[in-house]
């Protein structure tokens, strides 16, 4: 931050032109409120002082339906308006019918009636317009910690508007405070052009070209549809009017408690100090709202409150009665009003977007408020000769609004989710339909059997699945001698697949068929049906034994051992020996899996570090289930074991279908060098709804690890950048540094999904990083409802500083020692517990002797005279093979990489060579030409060759040294090793081919 925050900005993550607004926006609300608050004590004054009590119900009504109409108009006009402009204009309006009033008013009193209707909808029209422009102006996030603040400034003009009354009536007159009225309202206009114009989105249902007619008719109906058809916003206008009922109710019993006791003056003189009440009672809840009930119990709890302290309170005020009563009762209601339900209405219509927002205030505000206030005038006069039951049915309309929004939380997260996920599809559709099977099928299906397409075939027998034995059999059995081997394969899978009795069972064909069998995949299906069948004999199958397909040996395995023959423990005990071949390990490790064999655990453990046997032993450990586990655990905890396998025996314990795997895993989250592996395997079992939710307090450790780390990166990355002139290493090391910050990010909501709803939690991270600031508001809004107060201390800090881009300032306040990361960003670094930022920074402070390659010794680095690993990695950076990889990963393959030197006219490879290496320049270049023509020269930084390590194609050029010239070299087989230690390199390949896809197709559509 530039200019640095005020302290109030400061506590409430506002930049100082913000916190501007906040006090302009407060004063326009205390303004407002002021003259709402005063021409409400006069419309009640000079109607009460005119009209006799009998009137007072009808009056509500009328009153109550010409607020409602009007309303209706105003939310015609706000459809695709600008909001400073309906403001400007809106006021302006609003100052001239309150001083034409007041003309009116001295011209008949009798007009008392008019102005009472009138001055009802100014006030609606005044309060509900200024609460949505600040509204407008407000992200999710700040209504939610600005409404009760914003609030104060309207308990204020409330305070002081109701204090003003009483003097101003006695002394001046009930009717002169409407020309006050009018000057405050005018006063309030001035304020407007302080405020930046609300950014709102364009709707479609305002385009031009519609009309303004059916414009207008749009945009009044749009607060009814949207009310119609989202559940939050129905239940918020059952509360509404619940509520609008009850406080009615009790203006009405209080009113003409009022009417039967003063005259127009005291009225007038009562309503204000009325106001005054509720002013400093408002102020106190605000205050109270901002500190704790908003960011401690949250809005929905807020929005409960109002009605269940209105049903308390008036159930008290039925049961004892009287004025004063009465008028605590109509305080407490206004208080509850103006702290309370404003700023929840506010904050639960943020989800939705600007236009409708603003027509559901508009109609829940205008026109279901109103209307409430219509039926409470009905039920009074209905109910005049029972005036007892009254008391009785306002504790009950406030006990229905406190049960229906109790449910408000659940609604309000569901929205949020919505609003976040508005532009998603969800392609998911169920596959496993059964087939229903009659004649025209079984027709359909032979046709498919006897294609010519072998594709045809196969998806034609796997039909065959679904029918009945007696149907399925002799088609699956007849296509055991098709001529095509996958039709053949997938045929002996069906068999093995039919639920069949022994009897049933036609074990006859199908040795036939595997005594004439030439494709070894095939054998190996027969072979699995057999097995499944449990029909294997010795004789028969033992001769497969000793094949040489090694899918075929374990197939054979499987089908004796499912056959129980007793030779079995025997040949696994001579297959799975410390000096047997490492095929016959294999062999054995998948049959053991297949068969469940327990007994053979520990063999199978040992044969994991055999590379060739390793991808089946794992397979088969973690098939045995649970008690596999321990000794996966202990794999797992064996520091000298490669880190590239211990990643592999993560995904074998992630395999396990146990309970007792999910916990070996959460135990490695917190881990720094396995942590992130178990962190993708446990949240790829949570979205498959195969792990519940994990106790969040066990992986706080491991969140606030990754926290730290992702501040701290992002705290140095932003230093660096903000040197003066920034050299190639510099820039490198803090474009690397950002790339960890993200990835630290996106590990942090990888956390947060194991104990909570992945799909809600993967909403909020697309979302945060969003363009739009509204979009980022809601995510942090969900994330905020969606964590435990503990977590939220942790995580939301953080989630604000990252959906702002980490601004300095404020990660700098969330890091621990910053001043001493602001002095020497690098040094910072050098003990970090990761290797990789820890090079960098090395490298940075120009340190490359210390740096180490993860599982190596000190003493086996490159020379000191041979080119640093990091400037490695950077040059490998500049090729189009690698410019997408993390550093990380990068720096794998750079500590592969041999160093070349050439003399002038030296060649590397001529045209017509086998290829069998990837080359970098880095320094000098490379002349690249074919025939007698010229292709290229290439220079530093820029690679060739490097389709060589994916294919092996012969070279379709020479390249020769134009100066003397150092390369770098990654031949094939080094690259082969390094993906099956690291997969993340082979996605970074799909990437690149895949990019460098798009790149032909779109120059093929250009021409």
């Amino acid at each position: 931050m530039s200019s640095g925050p005020n302290p109030l900005a400061r506590a409430l993550h506002l930049r100082v032109g913000e916190g501007r607004t906040l006090l302009v926006l407060g004063g326009y609300l205390l303004l407002v409120t002021a003259t709402t608050t005063i021409l409400s004590a006069t419309k009640n004054g000079l109607f009460l002082s005119a009209y006799p009590g009998r009137y007072i119900p009808h009056v509500v009504i009328g009153a109550a339906v010409v607020t409602a109409v009007v309303s209706v108009v105003f939310s015609g006009v706000i459809a695709g308006t600008a909001r400073r402009s309906l403001a400007l204009r809106l006021t302006t309006v609003l100052v001239a019918v309150v001083l034409a009033s007041r003309w009116a008013f001295g011209w008949d009193p009798r007009m008392a009636l008019v102005v009472y209707l009138v001055m009802s909808s100014v006030q609606v029209l005044a309060l509900t317009h200024a609460w949505d422009f600040a509204g407008d102006l407000l992200t999710g996030r700040q209504a939610k910690r600005l409404a009760p603040l914003l609030g104060i400034g309207a308990s204020i003009g409330a305070l002081t508007g109701g204090g003003a009354v009483p003097a101003a009536a006695l002394t001046l007159g009930t009717e002169n405070l409407l020309v006050i009225g009018g000057i405050l309202l005018g006063i309030a206009l001035p304020l407007l052009w302080l405020l930046p114009e609300p950014v709102r989105p364009v709707d479609e249902t305002t385009a031009v070209g519609k009309g303004a007619v059916r414009s207008f008719l749009t945009g009044a109906g749009r607060g009814f549809r949207s009310i119609g058809s989202e559940p939050l916003l129905r239940l918020m206008a059952v509360g509404v009017v619940c509520l609008s009922l009850t406080g009615t109710l009790i203006e009405l019993q209080f009113k003409l408690a009022l009417q039967a006791t003063l005259d127009k003056d005291q009225i007038t003189a009562v309503m204000g100090i009325m106001s005054g009440v509720v002013g400093v009672g408002t102020l106190v809840a605000q205050v109270v709202a901002s500190r704790w009930l908003f960011p401690k119990m949250g809005v929905s709890f807020a929005a409960a409150l109002h009605g269940g302290l209105m049903a308390f309170a008036a159930g008290g005020a039925a049961v004892f009665g009287g004025i004063w009563i009465l008028a605590a009762l109509q305080a407490l209601d206004d208080i509850l009003q103006f702290s309370v339900q404003k700023p929840v209405e506010q904050v639960s219509l943020l989800p939705f977007a600007g236009a409708v927002k603003s027509s559901a205030m508009a109609t829940l505000g205008g026109v279901m408020r109103p209307l409430s206030k219509a039926a409470a005038g009905g039920l009074a006069i209905l109910l005049a000769s029972r005036g007892h039951v009254v008391p009785i049915l306002t504790a009950a309309s406030a006990a229905v609004a406190f049960v229906v929004l109790f449910r408000h939380r659940r609604l309000y997260m569901d929205a949020l989710v919505k609003a976040l996920g508005r532009h998603t599809v969800d392609f998911t559709a169920r596959t496993d339909v059964p087939l229903v099977v009659d004649r025209a099928a079984l027709a359909v299906i032979d046709r498919g059997l006897a294609d010519q397409d072998p594709t045809v075939v196969v998806f034609s027998v796997s039909l065959v699945e679904q029918l009945p034995p007696e149907d399925a059999i002799p088609r699956a059995v007849a296509q055991l001698r098709h001529a095509v081997p996958e039709v053949r394969a997938e045929a002996a899978r069906v068999l093995g697949r039919l639920d069949l009795a022994p009897e049933e069972v036609p074990a006859a064909p199908v040795l036939e068929a595997l005594a004439r069998e030439p494709s070894r995949f095939v054998q190996a299906s027969l072979l699995a049906t057999l097995g499944e069948w449990q029909v294997a004999t010795h004789p028969a199958v033992g001769a497969y034994l000793s094949a040489s397909d090694l899918r075929v040996r374990r197939a054979a395995l499987v089908a004796l051992g499912k056959s129980s023959w007793e030779g079995l423990s025997a040949e696994l005990e001579r297959l799975l020996r410390a000096d047997a071949p490492s095929e016959d390990r294999l062999v054995a490790s998948g049959a053991v899996g297949d068969l469940g064999a327990v007994d053979f655990l520990n063999q199978v453990a040992g044969a994991v570090e055999d590379a060739t046997a390793r991808p089946a032993a794992l397979e088969a450990l973690s098939a045995l289930g649970a008690p596999a586990v321990p000794v996966l655990a202990g794999l797992l905890q064996r520091r000298d074991l490669p880190l590239p396998l211990r990643r592999s025996v993560i995904t074998a314990v992630a395999a396990v279908e146990h309970q007792a795997g999910r916990d070996a895993l959460i135990a490695l989250a917190d881990e720094p060098a396995l942590g992130p592996a178990a962190l993708t395997s446990l949240q790829r079992l949570r979205r498959d709804g195969r792990l519940d939710a994990v106790d969040p307090a066990r992986l706080r450790s491991g969140l606030q690890a990754e926290i730290r780390k992702g501040l701290r990166y992002a705290m140095v990355a932003t230093l660096l950048r903000g040197r003066d002139e920034l050299s190639q290493d510099e820039r490198f090391i803090a474009a690397e540094l950002e790339g960890l910050a993200e990835r630290a990010s996106y590990r942090v909501m990888r956390i947060l999904t194991l104990s909570h709803e992945p799909e809600r939690v993967e909403a909020v991270r697309l979302a945060l990083g969003s363009p739009e600031v509204g979009t980022r508001s809601n995510a942090l809004e969900l994330l905020e409802g969606t964590l435990s107060p503990q977590e939220g201390r942790i995580v939301i800090p953080f989630a604000e500083a990252m959906a702002d881009g980490f601004p300095l300032d404020r990660v700098a306040s969330l890091v621990a020692a910053s001043e001493d990361i602001r002095g020497a960003p690098l040094k910072a670094l050098v003990e970090d517990t990761d290797w990789w930022p820890r090079s960098l920074a090395l490298h940075g402070l120009g340190r490359d002797a210390e740096i180490t390659f993860p599982g190596r010794d000190p003493g086996t680095e490159e020379d000191v005279n041979m080119i640093p690993l990091i400037e490695r990695v950077m040059i490998l950076k500049g090729s189009q093979l690698f410019r997408y990889f993390p550093g990380s990963d990068l720096a794998g393959i750079a500590s592969l990489a041999d160093e070349v030197h050439l003399e002038d006219g030296e060649s590397v490879f001529e045209q017509g060579d086998v290829g069998d290496a990837f080359y970098m320049v880095v320094r000098g270049n490379i002349r690249i030409t074919r025939g007698s023509h010229e292709l290229a020269v290439l220079g530093p930084r820029e690679g060739f060759g490097e389709m060589a390590i994916l294919d092996q194609e012969t070279r379709s050029a020479t390249a020769t040294a134009a100066d003397p010239t150092t390369l770098l070299r990654i031949d094939r087989d080094s690259f082969d090793r390094l993906i099956e230690q690291n997969p993340s390199v082979a996605r970074g390949i799909y990437r690149m081919l895949t990019q460098r896809l798009r790149n032909t197709l779109a120059q093929v559509a250009a021409g």
